[in-house]
């Protein structure tokens, strides 16, 4: 959960069977977080940091659930990061930059987390975007 009003990120666990969520900590976000996401393989997550123009990224303990800052995070972005996702393939992530009107593209490592700027990017979109997504996986 991006906690916009106190800089942080709340984590939990999810039972399998009754979808009751068991809070696992919160750590430090950057400045007012207004979207997270996790990758598709569970290992990483990413939240947009309206007010820093960055993007902090964690690695998820797979035993805890507990989050741990992936090194280089927070990560520069566009103006005003409004939300974030990952592609299916969980190799790219896309940050919706809302005073930017723009979209910021980043290769992610898979094995660290860490984001590398796409060439090109960012990449314009409409006026105030607020929302990314990605259909389908990337080939």
């Amino acid at each position: 959960v991006a906690n916009y009003g106190n800089n942080t990120v709340s984590a939990y666990t999810i039972n399998t069977t009754t979808g009751a969520l068991t809070s696992v900590g919160t750590v430090a976000a950057g400045t007012t977080p207004k979207s997270v996401t996790v990758d598709p393989s569970g290992r990483f997550v990413y939240v947009a940091n309206y007010g820093g123009n960055d993007v902090s990224a964690y690695a998820i303990n797979a035993t805890t659930g507990a989050l741990t800052t992936v090194t280089g995070s927070p990560f520069t972005v566009g103006t005003n990061p409004f939300s974030v996702t990952v592609d299916p393939s969980g190799r790219f992530a896309y940050v919706a930059n809302y005073s930017g009107n723009d979209v910021s593209a980043y290769a992610i490592n898979a094995t660290t987390g860490a984001l590398t700027a796409v060439t090109g990017s960012p990449f314009t979109a409409g006026t105030t975007p607020k929302s990314v997504t990605v259909s389908g996986s990337i080939q």
